[in-house]
């Protein structure tokens, strides 16, 4: 399951300059990210029935805009869109989704503190992230130690050691929780160990199929 974080705080706060430092971070570490912006303003960029995309969209249907630079995808909102099921459709390979704003959202979050306000009472808080503050603990982060605060949100998928091995479908790292990885890399060095000369702590195995490499390490 894919773990979701809210960054949260109020207008002007800094929560997107946050997640783009904790984005940065987390790419660092390799573990395959997700982001997503919650807004109270309108998503949808063409609604009205003169465009194609908008009069497909005008009647619940997702579409699909496959331009030169990219491709943008819009889809009306209903009572069952939730963080959860944004992550399962669209970032089904993600360890993490970071999800901007959100603040009444019932979801683990890190509160972007302005100057000298005190802490609200919204649900999930359990990391406070203080530009202003002059230390940092266990739980608030100041301006400076945004590694040391994705190395607290990469817990949440790592435990608190990176994993002892990792599998590869192509150049794809494949999301793996911590004791999925230690019971992968024993039963692989197990297996080596015991055939002449595979005493090497650390091995690069590749599968092959169809003469192609589809797994290593």
């Amino acid at each position: 399951m894919i773990s979701i974080v809210a960054v949260s705080g109020y207008k002007n706060s800094g929560k997107t300059t946050l997640c783009k430092k904790l984005l940065a971070e987390l790419q660092k570490m390799d573990i395959k990210t997700g982001y997503i912006k919650r807004t109270a303003e309108e998503a949808i960029l063409k609604t009205n029935k003169t465009t194609d995309t908008g009069s497909v969209t005008d009647m619940g249907i997702g579409t699909l805009l496959w331009g030169n630079d990219g491709l943008r995808y819009e889809a009306p909102a209903d009572e069952n869109t939730t963080p959860q099921s944004i992550a399962a459709k669209y970032f089904p390979d993600a360890e993490l989704l970071i999800l901007e704003g959100g603040k009444n959202i019932n979801l683990p979050k890190i509160w972007v503190r302005s100057n000298g306000e005190d802490i609200p009472d919204y649900p999930g808080i359990f990391l406070i992230y203080d530009r202003y503050a002059d230390i940092t603990d266990g739980n608030t982060f100041s301006e400076g130690h945004e590694a040391d605060l994705a190395k607290k949100l990469s817990e949440l998928v790592r435990g608190k050691a990176y994993r002892s091995s990792k599998v590869y479908i192509g150049d794809r790292p494949l999301p793996m929780k911590d004791f999925v990885s230690d019971f992968i890399r024993g039963g692989i060095l197990g297996m080596i160990e015991s055939l002449k000369g595979g005493s090497d702590p650390e091995a690069d195995v590749r599968i092959y199929i169809d003469g192609n490499v589809k797994n290593k390490k």
